[in-house]
């Protein structure tokens, strides 16, 4: 189950309430992505990763969009992040990483 917010990123406790909620209703992996206007913003969407990754019992995937919240694609797997995304040609979302730029 997926939610976006294309315009802001949510308070802490509103982005863990709404990956719990995925996962009560059934989902099998949680998924948010949320729009930073600051770089508090990346980081509160990380500590809300970290917060839902310990408390939740299926796999949850989170990111912050744009050139902003690319740190978050590279390194969410720290906060409990379970995978990213990357792009083969065009993104399809703002801030994903090229393929070649993610080949390690």
């Amino acid at each position: 189950m997926s939610n976006h917010d294309f315009d802001k990123t949510p308070a802490e406790d509103d982005i863990v309430g709404r990956l719990t909620s995925m996962v009560e209703y059934g989902a099998d992996v949680a998924k948010m992505a949320v729009m930073p206007n600051s770089v508090q913003d990346v980081i509160t969407l990380l500590e809300a990763t970290h917060r839902a990754s310990l408390s939740l019992s299926k796999p949850i995937i989170t990111m912050s969009m744009g050139d902003l919240g690319k740190v978050s694609r590279i390194a969410g797997e720290v906060f409990g992040s379970s995978l990213s995304f990357g792009t083969v040609g065009a993104a399809s979302a703002p801030g994903q990483v090229a393929l070649d730029h993610l080949k390690v």
